[in-house]
């Protein structure tokens, strides 16, 4: 299998994939991983061209655009044979920099349809996390990037990378790099196991008790499928306030991006969407992002306290559950859990 991966800097994209081929080999699966980026320095070294890390993107675009084509010309030439010998195969690229205030195209149109990649991923942080592992790197320091544009950057990545799967018809997922890394091995080792993304009150359910609730549902829907939780990286989880000179403003960006975010990047890529309320409270989120799966014909269930709730939430469900012990008794019926731990981790 051949899968290219996308992330802009920062958001731990390359740390996520040594991991996944030290978990792989751990479990008798082999990968091999290509960093477009180091070959570059490699390449350019090769030849005889400068580059430092600081400043490769004030490099010519011309130098930097025939060095990434002769890295891609390499790999096109010993990829077949990969793909014999490895069980995966990854491609990890940029779509996009963010360089002097401009977006910067970081690929060649011609190479992504040529590889003709099995699965697109592209990685993501919360942008906070971004921006502190940025502002300590000498190339990223002096550019000073704010909250705004580093989400911007983000969605950017994603949307381009999703762009080439679908004009390729290949699948496509956005893995936050604080997901488990088993669940990237199994997306791609256990096509049996399906996607969900688990839909929660968030804004209006704080206690700290309440969440430890939504984390023990998450550790046993685990076993059963591979889950996406927001929360992960839950931009929204205080009012995002920017601060210009005395003033300060509300940013809409980060609210914006949530909604983004939930709706049309992790629910679009789940089979299933299932909504867990801990108790009776208001939740927009939940309401809409039932919505949005119920009308692209994903399978919605419910577990809501007292069954029925609202009319808003049971016209978008398939099916509601008063609690979690009569929701996982109709689960063990249906499905069976994973029986490997490393699986669930």
């Amino acid at each position: 299998m051949l899968i290219i991966t996308t992330g802009i800097s920062g958001c731990g994209r390359k740390e996520f994939l040594s991991l996944l081929e030290k978990f792989s080999k751990g479990h008798k699966k082999s990968v091999k991983i290509y960093n477009v980026g180091q070959m570059i320095f490699e390449q350019a070294e090769k030849i005889g061209i400068t580059l430092t890390a600081e400043n490769v993107l004030n490099a010519n675009p011309h130098v930097l655009n025939s060095l990434r084509s002769a890295v891609f010309e390499t790999i096109l030439g010993t990829l077949k044979k990969d793909v014999k010998i490895y069980d995966a195969v990854f491609i990890n690229i940029h779509a996009f920099f963010l360089w002097r205030k401009i977006f910067v195209k970081a690929y060649d149109r011609f190479y992504p349809a040529q590889f003709n990649a099995d699965v697109f991923i592209t990685f993501m942080d919360d942008a906070n996390d971004i921006k502190r592992s940025l502002d300590k790197k000498p190339q990223w320091k002096p550019e000073k990037l704010t909250i705004e544009e580093i989400l911007l950057w983000q969605n950017i990545e994603v949307e381009v990378t999703s762009s080439w799967a679908d004009m390729n018809l290949k699948p496509f997922y956005v893995i936050p790099s604080k997901q488990p890394v088993s669940s990237l091995y199994r997306l791609i080792f256990c096509p049996e196991q399906e996607p969900v993304y688990i839909s929660m009150p968030i804004t209006h359910l704080r206690e700290k008790k309440m969440q430890l609730r939504v984390d023990k549902f998450i550790e046993e829907l685990n076993r059963y499928f591979i889950v996406f939780d927001p929360r992960i990286v839950e931009l929204g989880s205080k009012p995002a306030i920017i601060k210009f000179g005395k003033k300060a403003v509300q940013n809409d960006v980060f609210y914006t991006q949530v909604v983004n975010r939930d709706l049309y990047w992790f629910v679009k890529q789940s089979k299933k969407v299932i909504a867990f309320f801990p108790k009776v409270v208001s939740s927009p989120g939940v309401i809409n992002e039932l919505r949005e799966a119920h009308e692209t014909n994903k399978t919605v269930w419910v577990i809501h306290p007292g069954g029925q709730g609202s009319p808003f939430i049971t016209y978008f469900c398939d099916k509601v559950f008063d609690n979690e012990k009569d929701f996982f008794t109709f689960l063990k019926k249906s499905y069976k859990p994973f029986k490997d731990h490393f699986l669930v981790a």
